[in-house]
């Protein structure tokens, strides 16, 4: 035991006590099951005010295509299509029954949406502050107010 209260205190002294680095990796896992798909969008940028002319599609070859088949860029006023992608189908806007070039709030996007259901709460919760809200659905054209 006298060994022992002489060994230890030299065993601490030579070898201490030593501290280690260790580098953690972190993998973030995503929920493939609740991410949403993407479309993409025929966009002019000229026209980004006026969702009727920007529509989206399930796959890059439909919209290429469609900017393709419908660009017009050497004419004035002509679309002048690139393809983008985005992760929502729906925008909520003012409807033209509240617009004014005053106040300019049709370029306004309010809200995008993946799903319908989701655009809908939005205009129900933000419906008292705006009397014409309307959804648009971007892949088929059709607008809901």
């Amino acid at each position: 035991m006298n060994k022992m209260k002489y060994l230890l205190p030299l065993l601490l002294a030579l070898g201490g006590c030593t501290t280690t680095t260790k580098n953690i990796k972190f993998a973030e896992t995503i929920d493939l099951t609740k991410t949403n798909a993407v479309y993409y969008q025929a966009f002019d940028e000229n026209w980004a005010d006026d969702p009727t002319i920007n529509p989206v599609f399930e796959t890059n070859a439909e919209a290429e295509e469609y900017a393709k088949r419908n660009n017009m860029g050497n004419f004035a006023g002509g679309h002048s299509y690139e393809v983008r992608v985005i992760d929502y189908r729906y925008v909520v806007r003012v409807g033209f029954s509240d617009y004014t070039y005053a106040n300019g709030s049709w370029n306004d996007i309010l809200h995008t949406a993946y799903d319908f259901n989701d655009a809908n709460e939005y205009v129900v919760e933000y419906s008292s502050a705006h009397s014409d809200l309307v959804i648009y659905d971007l892949k088929t054209g059709r607008q809901y107010e």
